[in-house]
């Protein structure tokens, strides 16, 4: 049965902050699935563990192109060896890498979700065993969903490197601007990556395309941004994306479950 589109504005479940800290809270949530599925979450590791190379080779490209293009950039305006110059070349340097790491992140989950199709969808099963209300059987063919992912990570993709770009601008702003990037970041990615991360339990409840998921957690836009901005962060501790990738599949389950359209259908 297809998750109803909210009708109520996000003010009604609480605030924004609040509803924020219940989204972050559902990372917690997906970490509390290795003690009820240690063996499923383990395999979420191997897939994980192939896309953080392409995301680590991306990374390292990003780190290497940075420092010379803000050399160039800086040359444009300042004198060489000038204090201004070593301040712009830097602050230059590190925004691209903020830029690039947005995309990378986006693109790490995508792939990673897509490699280990089987695996994180069988984590997001874990929790939803105990639903009767659910089919046993997914809504359509593996390879057509498989297919159906993959231009849905092309569209979203398009959108990724724009604010990238935009994430790039805002890190140039003297004194404020790193941080104003970081939060933005951190907000636009994890809308993203939430959309990523619920595609499976979303899918189970009727709601397959990337506009549906879309329209399903508009409602609840705070509350699906913390999840994913929690999971952002965590992505960016060393080792982290390997560690974090079953958990944050869990934890997408776990949100989809905590949306008051969801817990309706339930009881």
């Amino acid at each position: 049965m297809p998750l109803p589109s909210p009708v109520v504005p996000i003010a009604a479940a609480g605030s924004a902050v609040k509803e924020a800290a219940i989204g972050a809270r559902m990372v917690a949530r997906g970490f509390a699935t290795w003690r009820t599925a240690p063996r499923t979450m383990a395999w979420g590791l191997l897939p994980a563990a192939i896309s953080a190379f392409v995301l680590l080779v991306l990374v390292v490209a990003a780190i290497a192109a940075a420092f010379p293009l803000g050399e160039w950039t800086a040359g444009l305006a300042f004198e060489d060896g000038s204090a201004p110059h070593t301040v712009a070349r830097v602050v230059i340097a590190i925004a691209v890498i903020g830029a690039a790491t947005l995309v990378s992140i986006y693109t790490f989950t995508a792939l990673a979700l897509l490699v280990g199709q089987p695996f994180f969808e069988r984590i997001s099963r874990e929790l939803d065993a105990h639903d009767p209300s659910l089919d046993a059987e997914d809504p359509e063919p593996a390879w057509r969903a498989a297919v159906r992912g993959i231009a849905e990570w092309a569209r979203l993709l398009l959108l990724t490197v724009p604010l990238g770009l935009v994430s790039l601008l805002v890190g140039l702003v003297p004194v404020v601007g790193t941080a104003s990037a970081f939060v933005l970041s951190a907000g636009l990615g994890g809308w993203l990556l939430c959309l990523e991360l619920t595609a499976y339990p979303l899918s189970r409840r009727g709601v397959v395309s990337l506009s549906e998921r879309r329209a399903a957690l508009r409602g609840h836009r705070a509350r699906a941004i913390g999840f994913g901005a929690a999971v952002f962060v965590l992505f960016l501790i060393p080792g982290g994306v390997v560690a974090v990738m079953p958990a944050a599949a869990a934890g997408g389950t776990a949100l989809v479950r905590s949306l008051p359209a969801d817990r309706a259908r339930r009881a």
